[in-house]
């Protein structure tokens, strides 16, 4: 049985070279102390992150004085550190414990013969993390490749905090995750593991594994209980061979799990007990789900299929990239990891990715994924650089700390992939001309990684990369693929409409943060497009100089910095749905979309759709509409438009379509109305209207239009650009909308609307007179709104409800914040 004692809270710290001990706190880290003390700036506000680069040469150490009351019995006390960050030597009472050298793994000692019960002194002595790894890197005969920091690769460490480009350099040093005293008596269960072998004729096969640790040749029993709802559904007494257990259940009609979107997220409660002489010595208590992951690769015209398969249901991806919440990973909560998900699952995403530069998160980010039907991909934590695997002490590391994240994580049934890392092969390939080497990383990721996995975790599949397949990791025809020609590579937002990849794990397009946030890091000097502080929140090199010329591009000139803001939002939601939209058209020979990046982890410019302070960007409420298990999608093809039903549903369903043709000053041109039927889980064909069916009279206008990175002039037809498209598509009384307008905002001839909007308690309900694009209602206070960026037809009511009072109101779209010349 195993007793906790916290030592987390109020510890001291200093620096090495000082005696003035201040008050810390653990978890934590020394810029949240220092911050706590008042010796440093936030690093967020303005460009403060500067000033923190002066803490990466020093040395801390922090110490914590505690008494301890020892039990009546015990075999073994334990002092355990659940994450150090990074390289430090722990002494207990003057006794030297051992040196921790990996953040992501946990450290414990016994401590047994060396605890007292007064007057305890426990000391971590923390290392300059930079001065280790550049000295490491000058004395390696090899020089590795790496973006952003080229010695990070020799330390197991989040590489994010050495900065990359949506993140600030804040390189974090402390006790980042519990500490605490184990007091062993008797037995204790651990490595505990439950998964599913196998789906068949109506009952699930599941196994239940664990290892047993005991002090003496006790007669010990094993009982495991599997229960749902409260419900036995399986109960076996095992024997206990070589300190480990295993029973096998079968569980007629089981409750699946499903991801968001497809079924219930069922989860079961397994209890496994120790027992001698009929009295509990040790009991865990734990939840997993009964499901089968499998990843269909089959050969096909195209290349090879990358299809994720849960309970023999093909699921269509739909989610995004995930990266580390904070840049201070201790004060993320529960909470807010709770509160992530539940905008990711009310989004329609059913998958993250959790990214290879980052952290194995916390339980609770996983238990909201089994709760809530969000799958995760998950990377091992190794990014965009080369990594010293020739060497023994690496391949040890990382051996040690795939078994330790398999142990801690398996039982969660929203994990679906183990993945090797994040672009590396691609980068032996296109970056680095290494072609496919045996060591530099690979060793890793072909070797020690799948080896680990498949023992220790038969329950899911693993990749090697991210992204992976084919002679070119980067392939469209197989595998997942990383889609940065547009943004990155400067590329037209249509391009696109022509990608044929199989799985788009990573795609993006920046956007600033909500205006609220950009003033909670700006001065009223800073606030304007190029200003250094505005500039120092975007970490990408020419950042600032893709979102206007992109701006420009596609809707024109801001007419001010707020107007700029809101327009590269609505600029980043209307450049991803293209995506989307044309790839779930593809189902299933595209089968995920994934786009870079869910969440930030400080206040800045990036491909997020959620900023630091959890205020929702354009993007966000768009991927609402463009996940969502009903599509409606129109798509500019054969001399008109052709409108799909997109579905995701389990079922066919019969639909009632309205499709309305107005002029863009609110005339309604023409309209349709049809019943179809769509079909489960696939693609149908529903109508199409050619140009002359669309807008009858053509009248010759030149407009300049992009084409081989020249401008040209070319006649259109200016009907159609004065007109706009809308389909509805009402299934089970659900409505779903789509529009299409002919051609890029900047040559549309926009009518500027007068919207109306009343207040009914905590609900907004506006109406339009003309077709209204990016309708977005701004409040005075800072509330949380079911929708906005609405893209309006005229004469229809919308209801958007606050999670509060929102004060005033500000209603404004993309017509009044272009400036017309």
């Amino acid at each position: 049985m195993e007793n906790r004692i916290s030592l987390n809270g109020t510890w001291q710290f200093r620096e090495a070279t000082s005696y003035d001990w201040l008050e810390g706190k653990v978890p934590g880290c020394i810029q949240l102390d220092l911050m706590a003390q008042n010796k440093i700036g936030d690093p967020f506000y303005r460009m403060n992150e500067i000033e923190c680069h002066k803490l990466e040469d020093k040395e801390w150490i922090y110490r914590k004085e505690f008494d301890f009351e020892f039990p009546d019995e015990f075999d073994e006390i334990k002092l355990v550190f659940e994450g150090i960050d990074t390289l430090a030597d722990i002494y207990l009472n003057g006794d030297y414990l051992g040196t921790a050298e990996n953040m992501f793994i946990s450290y414990e000692y016994d401590v047994t013969d060396l605890i007292k019960e007064k007057n305890n002194v426990l000391e971590v002595y923390f290392q300059s993390i930079t001065k280790a790894i550049r000295s490491i890197e000058r004395d390696s005969p090899l020089k590795l490749e790496s973006s952003f920091e080229s010695a990070r690769p020799y330390i197991r460490k989040a590489q994010y905090s050495f900065g990359w480009d949506w993140g600030p350099r804040l390189v974090q040093v402390g006790l980042w995750r519990d500490v605490y005293i184990s007091v062993i008596k008797d037995a204790a269960i651990e490595k505990p593991f439950f998964y599913t072998e196998k789906l068949k004729d109506g009952a699930a096969y599941v196994r239940v594994s664990a290892s047993i640790s005991y002090f003496a040749d006790f007669d010990l029993k094993a009982e495991v209980t599997i229960s749902y709802d409260g419900e036995v559904c399986g109960r076996k007494v095992v024997p206990i061979t070589y300190g480990e257990i295993d029973a096998a259940f079968k569980i007629d009609e089981p409750k699946l799990w499903y991801p968001n979107g497809v079924g219930s997220q069922n989860l079961y409660d397994i209890c496994i007990k120790l027992t001698m002489a009929d009295v509990v010595v040790d009991e865990l208590n734990f939840r997993s789900g009964i499901r089968v992951v499998k990843l269909l690769r089959e050969k096909d015209d195209i290349g090879e299929s990358f299809i994720f398969e849960i309970n023999g249901i093909k699921i269509f991806a739909k989610g995004a990239d995930w990266i580390p919440a904070d840049s201070f990973l201790p004060r993320i909560t529960k909470e807010d990891y709770y509160t992530f998900i539940k905008l990711a699952k009310d989004a329609n995403m059913n998958m993250l990715r959790v990214w290879g530069g980052g952290i194995y998160e916390d339980e609770a980010f996983y238990d909201a994924c089994d709760e809530m039907g969000i799958m995760v991909w998950q990377d091992f934590m190794y990014a965009c650089a080369q990594y010293p695997d020739q060497l023994e002490w690496f391949q040890q590391l990382a051996a040690s700390e795939a078994k330790e994240v398999l142990f801690r994580l398996r039982n969660h049934p929203s994990i679906v992939l183990w993945c090797g890392n994040n672009e590396n092969n691609m980068g032996f390939y296109s970056w680095w001309g290494n072609g496919d080497p045996k060591y530099l990383g690979n060793y890793v990721y072909k070797e020690i990684l799948p080896q680990i996995c498949k023992r220790y975790d038969p329950s899911r599949p693993y990749w090697v990369s991210s992204p992976y397949g084919g002679v070119d990791p980067n392939s469209e025809s197989e595998g997942d693929r990383h889609h940065w020609n547009v943004w990155s590579g400067w590329a037209d937002i249509k391009e696109y409409l022509s990608d044929e990849s199989r799985f788009l794990s990573e795609f993006g397009f920046q956007s600033m943060p909500d205006w609220k946030t950009i003033l909670s890091y700006t001065n009223e000097e800073d606030r304007s497009i190029l200003s250094p502080v505005v500039v120092s929140h975007n970490k990408q090199i020419s950042g600032m100089e893709r979102l206007i010329r992109y701006m420009i591009s596609e809707l024109g000139f801001p007419k001010d910095f707020k107007s700029f803001v809101y327009l590269t939002q609505f600029n980043q939601a209307e450049a991803i749905k293209k995506g989307v939209e044309h790839w779930r058209s593809r189902k299933f020979k595209t089968a995920g979309t994934l786009y870079w990046q869910f969440n930030d982890c400080w206040p800045v410019a990036s491909w997020s759709c959620i900023d630091y302070y959890k205020r929702k960007k354009a993007l966000y409420y768009y991927s609402g509409r463009f996940f969502a298990n009903v599509l409606p999608y129109i798509a500019g093809e054969d001399g008109g438009i052709t409108i799909y039903g997109i579905s995701d549903l389990q079922q066919d369903v019969e639909a009632y379509v309205e499709v309305l043709c107005y002029s863009l000053d609110g005339e309604k041109m023409w309209e349709k109305k049809f019943n179809t039927r769509l079909i489960a889980n696939d693609v149908v064909k529903i109508a199409h209207y050619d140009e002359r069916q669309i807008a009858e009279e053509h009248v010759p206008h030149v407009v300049p239009v992009d084409a081989s990175h020249c401008t040209l002039p070319v006649e259109k037809n200016w009907k159609l650009l004065n007109s706009v498209v809308y389909v509805r598509m009402i299934v089970d009384e659900k409505i779903y909308e789509n529009y299409y307008v002919f051609d890029k905002f900047r040559n549309l001839k926009l009518t500027e609307p007068n919207i109306t909007y009343h207040v009914d308690g905590t609900d907004i309900i506006l109406s339009t007179d003309v077709p209204a694009f990016g309708v977005f209602v701004d409040t005075e206070n800072d509330v949380s709104l079911s929708d906005n960026f609405l893209n309006m037809i005229p004469d229809e009511k919308y209801t958007l409800k606050c999670s509060k009072e929102p004060g005033d109101i500000k209603i404004f779209d993309i017509s009044n914040l272009i400036l017309r010349m």
